[in-house]
């Protein structure tokens, strides 16, 4: 079982409010149980259940421990604004999967009515967390224009699929002396020629996915497990 405190007071360790109600009452912890609390910035510490009150939990720290479940590589997923729902599943497995950093993208075929709900999009990500054994939360940061990427694409090695991409090859164009590597996901409309120009001309690569044309959540799993794959971050 494992509990994210975002303050984590060591000499004091208790679970409070939602934490501990879920806890003692929806998963019946009892003392002497072991469960792991972890601060999202990378340190996470091993508990022994000490003493369980009406309001709180009371634990020991028996180990501490830094980075558990990250990856060697660091991440960006830059995601075109589609629904509340589909971003929601992008962002649950794009954590699963190892992201240290999402960042909502408008680019041109966006559809400008819908606004993503953050601070939601935030406990998807510390549930993420918390069910796949990561002691970090990635950033989800706010919602950018397409200039502010291109911007950012100066700064980072930055790869893209794009629907009507014929040569550019996934693997192929993964860079394995990089540390850092961003992804790019176009809108349910795509990318446009321009913009494929554009992020092209900055130093992106423009890579294709298949045949077939994927839902923007449905991209940016594929394209963000192959990527790990590549990086020896998976054993098949």
């Amino acid at each position: 079982m494992r509990f994210y405190l975002p303050n984590i007071n060591k000499s004091n360790l208790e679970l409070t409010g939602d934490a501990h109600t879920h806890a003692a009452y929806s998963l019946r912890i009892r003392v002497g149980d072991f469960i792991t609390v972890f601060d999202g910035q990378g340190v996470e510490y091993s508990c022994k259940v000490k003493d369980i009150k009406k309001d709180r939990t009371i634990l020991e720290v028996l180990d501490e421990a830094r980075d558990v479940g990250e990856a060697n590589i660091d991440v960006t997923l830059f995601m075109s604004v589609i629904k509340q729902d589909r971003f929601e599943i992008a962002v649950q497995k794009a954590t699963e999967l190892g992201v240290n950093r999402i960042v909502p993208v408008y680019s041109t075929y966006t559809q400008r009515n819908t606004n993503l709900n953050i601070d939601r999009l935030n406990k998807i990500a510390v549930s993420a967390c918390e069910q796949c054994g990561r002691s970090r939360v990635p950033v989800i940061g706010q919602c950018v224009e397409f200039k502010e990427l291109l911007d950012e694409t100066t700064k980072t090695y930055l790869i893209f699929p794009w629907e009507r991409e014929t040569h550019g090859n996934l693997k192929d164009a993964i860079d394995h002396s990089q540390k850092k590597i961003s992804v790019f996901i176009g809108p349910e409309g795509g990318i446009t020629e321009q913009e494929k120009t554009q992020l092209v001309t900055c130093g992106a690569k423009s890579v294709t996915l298949g045949s077939r044309i994927l839902r923007a959540e449905t991209a940016a799993i594929s394209a963000l497990s192959v990527i790990y794959y590549e990086m020896g971050e998976w054993i098949l």
